[in-house]
């Protein structure tokens, strides 16, 4: 283990690739390993990542805007690495998945890169079920990660608990004022950009009613910041850098908001695992000091509480 956590944060992408693997399986060894391989990452690497979240609805040019966004942020940042993690839709009839962003993300051979593949499994929120625990995994190691969520709807916006930023994609003319003003998804990210503004007449009229929606809802709520807007196009190679700018000078999240985030995430798996009758029985048992670390918190209350139902 004490060369697999090297490897990883010295950059050996096989290494990252083995010790995202462990964090995502299943088998009873490998979580067990999960927490001390914690302990060895936080040792080895000071590091804590800025975490960018992606979404929009199917067809946005979410992987598109990816790959023009990487490309600004390395040449602005030169001393940044980068890392991508890419959630593709899972079937409901086979469980497959067709990761398809390999296919449309291509950062060759560039050592200060790393993408990473994942299925849903049929997952509700817009990302898979280890993507917070990969991504805490991926922060050690790089100074940027990059999560795309899945194709979302409006009420998926799960992606906004994970992220310290949230970006959303929209491509021209998706939606009228209402659709705009809908609670949901609309509500979480800090920067909207719109994609595909080669088409510029379709790209104005969707920024002048995006405007429009934004003030309307200033008006409602001022004690927010409104978040900024964005245009790109990535046949004409514009609006790229503005907007790897704006990513880079995000804040990472304090201590404070990483322990909320930690327990959203805990919680959400102690529900799908055991529902609501074993996310009270979790808050009764919360693990003492002696516990330091999320994986082996984590490890802890899911062993209590397959045991109390009788599960080996």
């Amino acid at each position: 283990m004490d060369e697999l956590v090297s490897n990883s944060v010295a950059g050996d992408k096989f290494a990252i690739a083995r010790l995202i693997s462990v964090f995502e399986s299943i088998r009873a060894e490998d979580e067990k390993r999960c927490a001390d391989l914690e302990r060895q990452l936080s040792a080895a690497s000071p590091k804590t990542g800025l975490l960018v979240g992606l979404t929009g609805a199917p067809g946005a040019g979410k992987s598109t805007l990816i790959q023009f966004l990487v490309d600004a942020l390395l040449e602005l940042k030169t001393d940044w690495r980068i890392a991508v993690v890419a959630v593709d839709p899972s079937s409901p009839v086979s469980g497959g998945a067709l990761l398809g962003d390999r296919t449309r993300v291509n950062f060759g051979d560039n050592e200060r890169t790393y993408f990473r593949s994942q299925a849903s499994d049929l997952d509700l929120g817009g990302i898979g079920r280890n993507t917070f625990r990969v991504c805490r995994v991926l922060r050690r190691i790089f100074d940027l990660v990059l999560v795309e969520s899945v194709g979302v709807g409006q009420s998926e916006i799960e992606i906004g608990r994970l992220a310290d930023v949230t970006l959303l994609a929209l491509q021209p003319f998706s939606g009228d004022h209402i659709q705009f003003m809908k609670s949901g998804i609309m509500e979480i990210p800090q920067a909207f950009v719109i994609t595909k503004c080669d088409a510029e007449d379709l790209a104005q009229r969707s920024l002048y009613q995006l405007q429009s929606s934004l003030d309307f809802m200033q008006r409602i709520d001022a004690t927010t910041q409104p978040p900024r807007i964005f245009q790109t196009s990535s046949v004409r190679n514009t609006g790229f850098a503005d907007l790897a700018e704006f990513v880079s000078e995000a804040q990472v999240l304090g201590a404070m908001q990483d322990a909320a985030r930690e327990n959203y995430f805990l919680k959400k798996e102690i529900r799908y695992h055991f529902g609501e009758v074993g996310l009270k029985r979790a808050n009764v048992q919360l693990p003492g000091s002696e516990y330091a670390g999320f994986e082996a918190r984590r490890l802890h209350l899911l062993d209590t509480l397959f045991r109390e139902a009788g599960i080996k």
